[in-house]
């Protein structure tokens, strides 16, 4: 059985964000290859305790340390970016130090924001391999988050961050013995600096909705899921709601937006009140995507699979999105969806699909069967083998 040291800086509790759940998916699907020991360690993200979807992994060590604390502008003098600078706290170092004294077959560095403490660990590894997870190819991704932001002062902040995730995530790849990442853009990325790279898509981890039909009892309506926590993540929802709500507002389309959203984004779009609704973060979004003749992929900012994609294809709701929001997803898989190259189409496309109701449940079944078979933990396990047995 092979002994694994997991780091995951931001342990993936609770299901929240698309870093929590693709962490969890991975963990889940080598749990279930009966072949490893995993020993997983990281900071909380709230004060709350580790959720049972974690705890209860066979063969699988949960230890955890207190959420961090913010920096404020101390990581500004660090060569480390924000996020891996605050997320290696002094806790986490004490529990990593204690971890390298065994003897480990693989040290996993789960997300480049859990590479912070890379140098002790290259210190104390002894005859352990590394692996690297990438969920982006961040120095790819972070310049170009950086430049969509219009105040100066901001982008400025933002650039020198990108610039320290590049510089990290290089060093991460010349030391480390396997690569994985979401998609086939992605490793074409890491195929420059790595030899050994692996794709593991995501792992669809929710519940499988029964077949059922869009009818035109069904409001007219779009579903929109995200975490808009992240600044980037915020960008793109402006951008969505900027450029697409006027044409659905005049088309009294509605937009359902899931997820937490901070009030003064709320407030600024106010003049939709009418067809846009934020419902915050729920447990079940089930009545949602009853209500809901689509969802929505038209992420702007930042690269990667988007996980809210398996939400709506599980759920069978069918999917409008832009072609380059939909990173991660075949051509096949794009046919059967409804797909745009800009904003400005994606508005004329779903103001003209959204009554077809024949087109949506067609679509909507055939990317379930496509789906279906390659984002299992099935498949999920199978690939992860191969990384590290």
């Amino acid at each position: 059985m092979k002994k694994i040291l997991w780091i995951c800086s931001r342990l993936p509790s609770p299901l929240f964000s698309g870093d929590a759940l693709y962490s969890a998916g991975l963990l889940k699907a080598l749990a279930s290859s009966e072949a490893t020991s995993v020993t997983l360690v990281g900071t909380r993200r709230t004060d709350d305790p580790i959720g049972e979807h974690i705890l209860n992994l066979p063969n699988t060590l949960c230890l955890d340390a207190p959420p961090m604390r913010s920096s404020g502008l101390q990581s500004l003098l660090s060569p480390l970016p924000r996020d891996a600078f605050n997320l290696s706290t002094p806790e986490l170092q004490s529990s990593l130090a204690t971890l390298l004294q065994q003897e480990w077959d693989w040290i996993v560095i789960d997300h480049a924001y859990s590479s912070g403490l890379l140098s002790g660990i290259l210190q104390h590894r002894k005859r352990a391999s590394i692996c690297y997870i990438a969920h982006n190819a961040e120095g790819s991704i972070r310049p170009q988050i950086a430049s969509s932001f219009g105040n100066p002062l901001r982008q400025a902040f933002m650039r020198l961050d990108a610039g320290k995730y590049q510089k990290l995530e290089n060093r991460l790849l010349q030391v480390a013995d396997a690569v994985t990442c979401i998609s086939d853009e992605d490793a074409s990325y890491f195929q420059r600096f790595s030899k050994n790279v692996h794709v593991v898509p995501p792992i669809y981890l929710g519940q499988v909705s029964p077949p059922h039909s869009i009818e035109l009892t069904c409001p007219r309506a779009l579903l929109l899921l995200g975490s808009f926590e992240w600044v980037a993540k915020q960008r793109n929802l402006e951008l969505i709601v900027e450029n697409l709500m006027p044409a659905l507002q005049r088309n009294e389309i509605s937009l359902n937006i899931v997820g937490a959203v901070p009030q003064h984004l709320r407030d600024r779009f106010s003049r939709f009140r009418q067809h846009l609704e934020f419902h915050g973060r729920v447990d079940d979004i089930s009545p949602f995507v009853s209500a809901s003749r689509g969802g929505l992929v038209a992420d702007t900012v930042g690269g990667g699979f988007k996980l809210k994609v398996l939400d709506y294809v599980f759920a069978r709701l069918p999917i409008f999105g832009l072609r380059n929001a939909l990173a991660g997803t075949t051509a096949g898989e794009q046919s059967a969806m409804f797909v745009a190259d800009g904003m400005e189409n994606l508005a004329e496309i779903i103001v003209r699909k959204v009554d077809d109701l024949a087109a949506l449940n067609s679509k909507g079944a055939s990317l379930f069967k496509l789906f279906s078979a390659r984002f299992g933990l099935e498949a999920g396990t199978r690939r992860l083998t191969k990384v590290f047995l």
